[in-house]
């Protein structure tokens, strides 16, 4: 596991926690510089749980002890920059315009940074090579993931790739029944917990479609039902609920996923966009 995004999987991991667990992850990401100061029994105490339950996080994270945890922290705040140091605050009644605009480009260069650290390349290439062998391809997602869901199929169709985006959870499952093992299936929740979205994958599969999901974390229902896991690491925000951070880190994987296909392709696709591109010179003045 690569030093720096030790933090970032934790943060992933979080909602998978039991609340003995969460406790430990949510004191390491409050203030990870104190980690390396603290013995077990002091970060124990601090969380109200048994040394054994530390041994238990640590071991969750992929880690082998309590001292390997301490280390890789020790690595991650000492290399940190100091202008890196900028923590994301939520919008306040009291926040000037400047500081509103500083605090949202923070937080979407943030994800876009954190996400490339974990982006995949294994999943990626796989995912890239499931769509481009794929006869037809579905995209399902609700609420905010749908603008990720529109923006995925006004891609992929634009060079050549059969696509169908779905938000209503009885078109999902009508369309997920249909598909065959020649197809795909793309699914999209931030959460992970979407029901018709992890509904429709489930369906998908059982068509026997090969299933990709985009999520910002591990261990949630949508990744049971996923052959090829793509992960976005975007901080949630109690001030934006459906906050437009994750869907700039979903778009994000989508665009690695457009220019793969495209790539792959290339001839073809070039000869498409071109296409494309001719037919809708009569919209613009």
């Amino acid at each position: 596991m690569a030093d720096e995004v030790l933090l970032l999987t934790i943060r992933r991991l979080m909602p998978s926690l039991n609340p003995a667990l969460k406790k430990i992850g949510q004191h390491i990401l409050d203030d990870p510089s104190r980690i390396k100061f603290l013995r077990i029994k002091d970060l124990a105490g601090a969380c109200g749980v048994a040394e054994a339950t530390v041994t238990r996080f640590v071991k969750t994270i992929g880690l082998s002890n309590f001292q390997e945890l301490k280390i890789k922290i020790a690595e991650i705040t000492t290399d940190r920059d100091a202008t890196e140091e900028l923590v994301y605050d939520e919008v306040t009644k009291g926040d000037s315009l400047q500081s509103i605009i500083d605090k949202i480009v923070f937080a979407n260069i943030e994800a876009l940074r954190n996400t490339k650290k974990i982006v995949d390349a294994d999943a990626m290439r796989g995912a890239i090579e499931t769509l481009n062998r794929a006869e037809k391809i579905d995209i399902y997602g609700a609420g905010g993931s749908y603008i990720t869901a529109m923006n995925a199929a006004t891609r992929f169709y634009r060079i050549g790739k059969r696509c169908s985006i779905y938000n209503d959870p009885n078109q999902q499952a009508v369309s997920a029944s249909l598909l065959s093992p020649k197809d795909a299936a793309i699914g999209i929740s931030n959460s992970g917990r979407t029901a018709s979205t992890v509904t429709a994958l489930k369906k998908a599969r059982a068509s026997g479609a090969r299933i990709i999901c985009i999520t910002n974390f591990s261990r949630t229902p949508i990744t049971e039902h996923a052959d090829i896991v793509l992960y976005t690491s975007t901080q949630d925000s109690a001030f934006f609920q459906e906050s437009m951070v994750s869907r700039v880190a979903q778009i994000i994987i989508v665009d690695i996923l457009y220019a793969g296909l495209a790539v792959k392709n290339f001839a073809s696709a070039v000869q498409m966009i071109e296409r494309s591109a001719d037919s809708l010179k009569s919209a613009f003045l």
